[in-house]
C-alpha cells in the first residue's frame, strides 16, 4: 500500500486510557520481579527498571501504532513493546550480557573500575597533565584492564574532573 507522506507527517498516536493502565500494572510487576531477583540472586542488576524505560516502551508502542496510522494504541501495540523491551534488555541484564555496554558493567568491573578511578585520583593530583597513553600503559602494568581504564577516563572527562589537552593525547586534572 502506498502512503502518501502528509498522512504519515500528521499521524502522532497516543497511549489509550487501557493501554495506559496495562502498561503502568505491568510495570509494578516488571519492576518487583527485577527486585525479587536481585534478592535471589544476591547480586544487583545492570539494568534497573526505570521511568525512562518505562518511556522507551510507550514510544515503541506508539510507533507501532503510527505504523497503521492510528491515534491511540492498542492492547497489542503494548504487548509487543513489552516483548520486544523484555527479551533485548531485561533477559540480557539477568543473564549478564550486557556487561561491557557502556554503562552497564558487571559487578567485578565496577569494583575494578572504582580501584582504578581512586589510583588514578591518588596518582595524579588537581593541575597534573599526563599523556592518556602513558596512564593506560601503567595501569595494564598493575593487571587492570584497558577497558577498564578507558572507562575511568571516560567517566572523569564527563563528570568535569578531566579535560583533553594536545588533540587528546594528553588528560589534564581539573578537579
Amino acid at each position: 500500500a502506498v502512503v502518501s507522506t502528509q498522512s504519515t507527517g500528521k499521524c502522532g498516536p497516543r497511549l489509550s486510557d487501557a493501554s495506559a493502565a496495562k502498561l503502568g500494572h505491568r510495570y509494578v510487576v516488571m519492576r518487583t520481579s527485577a527486585r525479587q531477583h536481585e534478592h535471589d540472586s544476591n547480586r544487583r542488576l545492570s539494568i534497573p527498571i526505570t521511568v525512562r524505560q518505562l518511556e522507551s516502551i510507550v514510544r515503541i508502542a506508539e510507533a507501532l501504532a503510527k505504523m497503521r496510522l492510528e491515534p491511540f494504541t492498542t492492547d497489542a501495540d503494548v504487548e509487543e513493546s513489552l516483548r520486544l523491551f523484555q527479551v533485548s534488555t531485561l533477559e540480557s541484564a539477568m543473564s549478564g550480557s550486557l556487561s561491557g555496554v557502556e554503562g552497564l558493567t558487571a559487578l567485578e568491573d565496577q569494583e575494578e573500575v572504582r580501584k582504578v578511578e581512586k589510583q588514578l585520583k591518588q596518582r595524579f593530583p588537581i593541575g597534573s597533565q599526563v599523556s592518556e597513553s602513558r596512564i593506560i600503559q601503567d595501569f595494564t602494568k598493575q593487571r587492570f584492564t584497558e577497558r577498564s581504564v578507558r572507562t575511568v577516563l571516560n567517566i572523569m572527562i564527563r563528570r568535569g574532573e578531566l579535560q583533553h589537552r594536545m588533540q587528546r593525547k594528553v588528560v589534564l586534572r581539573v578537579k
